[in-house]
């Protein structure tokens, strides 16, 4: 059955089931929806995904929406016993702590780093949310470090879907200009990351 992706390639939720869909091999669609490409309040859209927001995955008769909901659905569906997700209990709770920790914790005040660094004009940036925006986000990536001083990935020492989610991130933050605390651990991992190809080749370029 078809499968179909809607979101444009430089939303970070897009880019992390991007990765996993071609980690895992499979066919799909990809549909350029929201930032220039607009359509994200059109009816038919939104009668696929209320939040107006992307991705969106349309897979056969099945929608689904929220990207980390969307990278455990496809290994679920596609690779159950993948060590990308873990099928024992405390490895897979692992993964998903940090899957929603990336959410919750990471995503807003990264957010903000880069609309201000990348899409704001230097004259009309905010400085002071943005000092506090790195500062908070900083503290983040700092249980990340310290999570890679243990083993070569968040969750353990294979890969998991935690560490696309992150990944994406990553290579915003080390590669933003902006003055930061050193993350040597963070740097290795996200060398590692760099072998895959599809983060390789489609998003480890200049930030925008």
């Amino acid at each position: 059955m078809p499968r179909t992706l809607f979101g444009h390639m430089k939303s970070s939720n897009v880019m992390k089931v991007v990765w996993l869909m071609d980690e895992l091999g499979l066919d799909y669609e990809r549909v350029d929806i929201g930032n220039v490409f607009g359509g994200l309040e059109e009816d038919d859209y939104r009668s696929k995904n209320p939040t107006s927001l992307v991705p969106t995955l349309v897979d056969g008769d099945f929608t689904l929406w929220e990207s980390n909901a969307v990278l455990r659905y496809l290994c679920n569906a596609y690779a159950p016993d993948s060590s990308l997700y873990p099928a024992d209990p405390k490895r897979r709770g692992v993964v998903d702590q940090w899957l929603d920790c990336q959410q919750t914790q990471l995503t807003r005040p990264q957010t903000v780093v880069f609309f201000q660094l990348i899409r704001t004009p230097l004259e009309k940036r905010d400085t002071q949310a943005l000092e506090t925006a790195i500062r908070e986000a900083g503290r983040v990536w700092n249980w990340i470090e310290t999570r890679l001083g243990a083993h070569d990935y968040i969750c353990g020492n294979e890969m998991t879907i935690a560490d696309i989610a992150w990944a994406v991130h990553g290579h915003r933050w080390l590669n933003m200009d902006f003055a930061r605390a050193d993350l040597p651990n963070v740097k290795a991992w996200y060398a590692r990351m760099l072998t895959h190809d599809s983060f390789r080749q489609k998003w480890a370029g200049p930030v925008t």
